[in-house]
């Protein structure tokens, strides 16, 4: 029987969505007929699959896949961190919340491969996560963010931080110079080429662990000076700047093949 993190089957994460309120937030939607179930794909883990109808219709409303990651204290070591013993994490490796019925809105315009609106219950899932990370004694819950502003709605709602200080400082500098642009058009133009480093050229987006420490050693190490120290150096190095025209011109393009860039895979 698939297990996700060895431990909970679909039955034990049903209730878990049920003690989030995730299920009733649902139903307050207009869903019913709410399922968990666990999919093989042919990989070495599950995904959660949390399906719903609505008018006799079913919908697929969220798909997670979470895994596992040690970090050795010599990761810490080489950033002037004393860390005594490895850093357990449970990891976020890939999650789609969507209400298929939803229609995009011009105060919440779609971003880049984005299909659907968000049902507005990826807060209390991450809670789920949360608790099942607690429960089996990770230090954290880790997301390799795949595009820009899953970063950004990350750092901003739940307090994930890089787990490289000078990976957070790079961030927190873009963060700065593109926010004259939309999220959506911060991220297309990462995704896209359409970003340049000051005096180094195009850069592109290849992230590492982004982090909500749980354990006090973890969280220790975000509120060290060895840490804080790597972010501030890492802010003032960089200095981007977006290609307005190529944004724009990336923007045609994909309107041309699918109406918008919001309809990729």
């Amino acid at each position: 029987m698939s297990r996700v993190l060895g431990r909970y089957d679909a039955a034990a994460i049903h209730d878990l969505f049920a003690d989030a309120g995730v299920l009733a937030a649902l139903t307050r939607k207009g869903f019913d007929h709410l399922e968990v179930r666990l999919e093989d794909r042919g990989g070495s883990l599950p995904h959660i699959v949390l399906s719903g109808c609505k008018r006799g219709e079913p919908f697929l409303l969220l798909d997670a896949c979470l895994g596992e990651a040690v970090v050795r204290p010599e990761f810490f070591a080489r950033r002037g961190y004393p860390m005594e013993r490895p850093v357990e994490l449970a990891v976020i490796r890939w999650v789609r919340e969507q209400d298929p019925t939803a229609q995009f809105r011009p105060d919440r315009p779609r971003l880049p491969l984005q299909r659907h609106p968000g049902l507005g219950v990826l807060r209390h899932a991450f809670r789920i996560v949360v608790r099942m990370a607690a429960d089996l004694g990770k230090d954290g819950v880790a997301s390799v963010p795949k595009f820009f502003h899953d970063a950004v709605i990350f750092h901003r709602s739940r307090l994930f931080l890089f787990l490289d200080g000078a990976e957070q400082g790079r961030f927190e500098a873009l963060a700065r110079d593109l926010r004259s642009l939309s999220l959506g058009d911060a991220s297309l133009a990462l995704v896209s080429r359409c970003v340049h480093e000051v005096q180094r050229g195009v850069i592109e987006w290849f992230p590492g662990y982004q982090v909500f420490p749980i354990s006090p050693p973890l969280t220790g190490y975000f509120h060290s000076d060895e840490y804080a120290a790597r972010v501030t150096e890492a802010i003032q190095a960089h200095r981007f700047v977006c290609s307005l025209e190529e944004l724009s011109r990336t923007r045609e393009q994909l309107a041309e093949r699918h109406g918008g860039y919001g309809s990729g895979a």
